[in-house]
């Protein structure tokens, strides 16, 4: 017997010593490096926006905070950016697959032919072409993605009304429908086809809530990103609607909310609970603000099915257009084939990207009127409905613009989405920056007590410390953090005052001139070090997956090989190698050599791409509710269903009222 308790006993420490040695190797450092680059562009010579560098300013600070070895910069012109992105993916392919990358993007940014572009303030209205000096956005996130990082966030405060022309023509509004990449998320200001109001001054709205969000902690970033979009609608009135898109399956949370964090009304469980629950069940106010957390193509279509009579119901019909258009030309432009813009023309032929397709029907050596006979491309969305048109076919789609007399939603509840912070509520604007191309200093905010950075996040170089939120902050390497009274951490501003003294050791040290010196600021700091906390159980985030592209017929009017639509735009150079790190954008924004920027390149578009009709689309599946997040209609148009009809908001009354109603999708909808 004691010969077998013996041997128990033995089985029993090395089970214990085989689980302690899996679950916390002893000396084992932090290996999630965190980096971002921000960037605020408001100074263009064609029209100039208020907010941009004060939005990168409170972002920049916020993602320090967070851990992020953070680069920034102001109003930088076409060479300035596309060397800053260069050098930044560079630096990021040093840091490891376990790295994250944020880029935030704030100015202007505009579509043409499929593709986004980022503008540098360098860029003039009289151009009758702005793309060479554009920056190409899908140059930038294929760069990203074939370096396998953890994860990548790609945040465009970019959707204005913009005031450039491309080939001698007004772009569709706002910026187009796209689709990660692989541990991708990519985030909006404005929904796909709309543009977002140019608030007077301070801070834009999307900055404040993106902001907020962070600082809560214990967000994934699909739930961190939909409660952005909520926050965001609700202070400007339903008058903007970010977007987001994610194929980010790894676990990540910017901070992590410790064991002492007070309960919220809105907590992730409560919000899965709400959106779990079917339409009719909600009530007209949660069902709006449960289809717009959503944000799906059947979320909006099933509140109309059950909501058509309620006030919101016009403001749900015109996202629903522009969301399904956007989807159809996202689908055209990938086929890029004559009967694929045939096809588009003949659903919007004066939709808003209607020259983008005659544009690539010439490119294609294809006559830009219907022919008489083609192969009609199959989407995966119904064709639009009748009363969509007033929506589609403008220059821009303006939520509050006074001709739509869209009724503004009413305040979301406390179980949706708590009040903001006061201290952002009431932020004041930071002081005028110091220097050109240095971001503004933002009031210091401290971050709440109960969150922390992951213990797997590794500390960034040079922290920055501050002992009072009213003093100028200043790089300590010995001294971790700053203690109020209470004992509170406090997080100082990323920025010093006295930056303008420090230019001539900035100079020194990076080998520029002292006029060169004060364009440029590198931000590599960290928030003081915070408890380890068990991180706790995280949600999977399911990837959505790019529905297959229909089918389109093999025409004599589509070329082969070199004949395929060029696009011109900014291709990625190779790689640098001689950045040293930390990276010093003192480096970045130094003047070029002579002869170092190349001629831009005109990239061939890719051969058409076709699927048999008979492939059905994929889509990935959202994780608080059943609806596939970022999913689209897929059941037959011709299918029909009767509606339940609507009493009180959140009834079912048992007489059905009756009025005249179009199917979509398999569900009626009536206006």
């Amino acid at each position: 017997m004691q010969i077998r308790m013996h041997g128990l006993l033995k089985i029993f420490r090395f089970l214990v010593l085989l689980a302690a040695a899996s679950s916390s190797p002893a000396g084992a450092a932090p290996s999630e490096k965190r980096l971002a680059l921000v960037i605020g562009n408001g100074s263009y010579k064609a029209k100039t926006l208020a907010t941009p560098a004060n939005d990168a300013a409170l972002i920049a600070q916020t993602l320090q905070a967070a851990g992020f070895d953070v680069t920034s910069a102001r109003d930088l012109g076409g060479d300035a950016l596309g060397q800053v992105f260069r050098d930044f993916i560079d630096r990021v392919g040093k840091a490891g697959p376990d790295a994250v990358a944020t880029v935030y993007f704030a100015g202007y940014g505009l579509q043409l032919e499929g593709e986004n572009y980022l503008v540098p303030v360098d860029a003039d209205v009289a151009e009758p072409d702005v793309r060479p000096r554009a920056l190409r956005l899908s140059e930038q996130t294929h760069s990203l993605a074939a370096l396998h990082l953890k994860a990548i966030f790609v945040i465009l405060d970019a959707a204005y009304a913009t005031p450039f022309s491309l080939s001698g023509r007004r772009p569709a509004g706002g910026l187009a429908w796209v689709e990660p990449e692989t541990n991708m998320l990519i985030a909006f200001n404005a929904a796909p086809g709309t543009v977002s109001p140019d608030v007077a001054g301070g801070y834009g709205p999307y900055a404040k809530a993106l902001a907020e969000m962070i600082r809560e902690g214990g967000l994934t970033p699909t739930r961190l990103f939909d409660r952005v979009r909520l926050r965001v609608s609700e202070s400007m009135k339903g008058a903007q609607i970010p977007w987001d898109a994610t194929k980010i399956e790894t676990q990540f949370m910017f901070f992590e909310r410790g064991p002492g964090a007070p309960p919220r009304a809105d907590s992730p469980e409560h919000t899965a609970w709400m959106r779990s629950k079917p339409m009719r069940s909600l009530g007209a106010r949660d069902a709006y603000l449960t289809a717009l957390a959503r944000d799906t193509f059947d979320g909006y279509v099933d509140f109309l099915a059950d909501y058509w009579h309620d006030p919101m119901a016009s403001r749900v019909r015109a996202l629903l257009a522009a969301r399904r258009e956007a989807i159809v030309w996202r689908r055209t432009y990938q086929a890029n084939a004559p009967d694929a813009y045939w096809s588009y023309l003949e659903l919007y032929p004066r939709g808003p990207h209607a020259a983008d397709a005659r544009s690539l029907l010439s490119l294609l050596g294809a006559t830009v009127a219907l022919p008489v006979k083609f192969a009609r491309m199959e989407y995966e969305v119904p064709p639009p409905l009748p009363d969509e048109i007033e929506y589609i076919e403008r220059p821009a789609l303006i939520l509050d613009d006074p001709a739509l007399a869209l009724e503004p939603p009413q305040p979301a509840p406390a179980n949706f989405l708590e009040p903001p912070p006061p201290e952002l509520l009431g932020l004041p604007p930071p002081a005028a920056p110091s220097g050109e191309h240095l971001l503004p200093t933002p009031m210091v905010v401290s971050l709440p007590a109960y969150v922390r950075q992951p213990v797997d996040a590794e500390r960034p170089p040079n922290p920055v410390v501050s002992d009072n939120a009213g003093e100028t902050p200043a790089i300590n390497s010995t001294e971790d953090s700053a203690t109020k009274p209470d004992g509170q951490s406090m997080f100082a501003s990323i920025w010093s005052a006295r930056a303008a003294d420090n230019m001539n050791s900035l100079a020194a040290s990076s080998g520029l001139s002292s006029s060169v010196a004060p364009k440029t600021t590198a931000i590599n700091g960290l928030s003081p070090p915070l408890p380890a906390v068990t991180p706790g159980a995280s949600e999977q985030i399911k990837a959505p997956l790019s529905p297959p592209l229909s089918a389109v017929s093999s025409t004599p009017l589509l070329p082969t090989g070199n004949d395929a639509p060029a696009s011109s735009g900014i291709v990625l150079s190779a790689l640098s190698t001689d950045i040293v790190s930390p990276l010093s954008v003192a480096a970045i924004l130094a003047p070029l050599p002579l002869g170092t920027l190349a001629p831009l390149p005109i990239r061939k578009r890719s051969e058409p791409i076709a699927r048999p009709a008979s492939v059905s689309s994929p889509t990935g599946t959202d994780q608080d509710s059943a609806t596939p997040r970022g999913s689209l209609d897929t059941r037959p148009a011709s299918t029909e269903v009767v509606r339940p009809a609507e009493g009180a908001p959140g009834t079912s009354p048992s007489t059905p009222q009756r009025k005249p109603c179009v199917v979509v999708s398999g569900k009626q909808v009536c206006n």
